[in-house]
């Protein structure tokens, strides 16, 4: 935990350290399919929407830095939907802000420019794209019955975006990974995703299209002879007992058999 005379502290509280903080830790648990009812994760998840939630705009926030920071707004409320099965007032209204401002630009301004979507980081000529899949995941977690047309339209924006890339490809150059390492079987998947999360989201938003084909078929290629799948890339700093790099994992695995299930063998 940061300490009072760090620079960070407080805005960056429960943020940082990278991968350690209450945030990262929450996420750990969740993609372990860790007991969503457990008790111990009321008080840490109550305590991070309560810190990062800014009443001013109506999202979660770090304050100034990287303001409105779709990807941290994506990763409470997929925290919020796993551990409580529900969606909250406070995540509503993010909902409805990032229904109304949320850019999808790919090389050229395709959305409405707009004061609150401005920094550089997320805003770019291109939007970040680890912005819109984290947004995604979160959004894929929301019960069906929760689900309002401000959801079910922003979850279209954010699905069209990413078949604009085939999942993990460059829009313009479809032989080439849009970005470094997307191809690599990654587990747990914090700051960005690999190509399997992607395609194991589509797949709980059941999109079936001929974008995802050559992700499918990048991950039928990885499958060992046995049925498994290697950890290709580790995440620094974590638990051993996760897995190491080269070896079968079960929760790759798991992801992949999956994904295969539905988009076929």
């Amino acid at each position: 935990m940061l300490k009072e005379s760090d620079r960070h502290y407080p805005e960056l509280l429960h943020y940082s350290p990278n991968f350690k903080a209450t945030l990262w830790t929450l996420i750990l648990l969740a993609d372990l399919c860790h007991d969503s009812n457990d008790v111990r994760i009321k008080k840490p998840l109550k305590i991070i929407r309560n810190h990062f939630y800014d009443p001013k705009a109506g999202i979660y926030s770090l304050k100034e830095d990287h303001f409105p920071i779709p990807c941290l707004n994506g990763n409470i409320i997929y925290l919020e939907c796993y551990f409580t099965g529900s969606i909250s007032g406070r995540s509503l209204k993010v909902i409805e802000f990032f229904n109304k401002y949320q850019r999808f630009d790919d090389g050229q301004y395709v959305t409405e420019k707009n004061k609150y979507c401005e920094n550089k980081s997320c805003y770019g000529k291109h939007t970040c794209y680890w912005g819109v899949v984290k947004l995604f995941k979160g959004f894929s977690f929301i019960p069906q019955t929760k689900r309002n047309s401000s959801i079910k339209m922003l979850l279209k924006k954010c699905i069209d975006f990413i078949l604009l890339h085939n999942v993990y490809l460059s829009s313009r150059r479809k032989d080439r990974v849009m970005v470094k390492d997307i191809d690599k079987l990654t587990f747990p998947n914090m700051y960005r995703s690999d190509f399997l999360e992607i395609l194991w989201l589509l797949k709980r938003e059941k999109v079936r299209s001929e974008k995802v084909g050559q992700a499918v078929d990048l991950l039928r290629s990885k499958r060992m002879p046995d049925g498994r799948w290697n950890l290709e890339k580790k995440i620094n700093n974590m638990a051993a007992s996760i897995g190491e790099p080269g070896r079968p994992n079960e929760f790759v695995t798991r992801r992949g058999k999956e994904v295969i299930e539905f988009y076929g063998l």
